[in-house]
């Protein structure tokens, strides 16, 4: 049996009938703990969910925890995390930093996930963690390709202490584009590189649909629009955003503007004028 027809299916789950997607990442619990605006995670995902969005982006134990929201034909698709990083937390500092899976393409599954989401870590101080991070996606990818789910890889640069510093280097987020469509991902999360014409090279260089990822919480909510705009307008497929969202001073409206943005509803400034 032809298992991309179970791949094609569930990334037009994913895709709106605008042809871009509007993903909520919700999945920093096991990255850097119930962080501002996801203390509660339930009380977070019933409010993004009121406005909409196309997928919600969680792990698993949340995904059984909220299984309700995932529930009907008018709910968001699922995304399910697969893997963690220490790189992000505060505290306790990490010496060196890892990467690990901690759970499987079957996992999702399970839950009927429309698509499952990795890390590839580029710069690691030991090289031998970026072998370990792309042996990992190479038997996810398999299994991935095995079961007919998507795989979106979201390439991130790291650098020891300078983490963050990298992380709209427009030669290193196409290096992981590049790498990561090589081992066969079906979409990619990248972070936007601040300028249209770097990030369209990036685009036209990657051989699948790009997504992208919100990043840090920017400084206004204009400067959240202006990425998306800029983004879409360089030849993106939507994005995923998380603390852009949920640490907004109102995410279901939040939520449901940007929604409106990334599907042509509405123009940066009507976006903005709503906000």
């Amino acid at each position: 049996m032809d298992s991309s027809v179970g791949k094609d299916v569930r990334i037009s789950h994913i895709f709106h009938a605008s042809g871009n997607a509007f993903i909520v990442a919700l999945d920093h619990g096991i990255l850097m703990g119930p962080i501002q605006g996801i203390e509660n995670i339930e009380e977070s995902v019933g409010n993004i969910v009121k406005g909409n969005p196309d997928a919600i982006q969680v792990t698993p134990p949340v995904a059984k925890l909220l299984k309700h929201n995932f529930l009907g034909k008018s709910s968001p698709s699922l995304v399910v995390r697969l893997d963690s990083s220490n790189l992000w937390r505060k505290t306790p500092e990490p010496k060196q930093g890892y990467y690990s899976d901690i759970f499987s393409v079957k996992d999702a599954v399970k839950l009927d996930a429309d698509a499952i989401v990795t890390y590839l870590l580029l710069g690691f101080d030991d090289d031998s963690q970026e072998k370990d991070n792309i042996k990992i996606l190479s038997n996810i990818s398999k299994e991935a390709a095995d079961y007919g789910i998507p795989l979106i890889i979201e390439p991130l640069p790291v650098t020891g202490d300078d983490y963050g510093k990298n992380s709209n280097n427009a030669e290193i987020i196409k290096l992981g584009a590049r790498m990561s469509c090589e081992l066969g991902a079906d979409l990619l999360k990248l972070d936007y590189t601040g300028d249209t014409n770097t990030f369209s090279d990036i685009v036209n260089s990657s051989f699948v649909p790009c997504l992208v990822r919100g990043g840090p919480k920017t400084e206004t909510m204009e400067d959240t629009l202006k990425i998306i705009s800029d983004s879409l307008d360089s030849g993106a497929k939507g994005i995923v955003f998380g603390r852009n969202v949920w640490q907004s001073d109102n995410t279901t409206k939040t939520t449901s503007t940007l929604s409106k943005l990334v599907h042509g509803e509405i123009d940066i400034s009507q976006a903005l004028d709503s906000l």
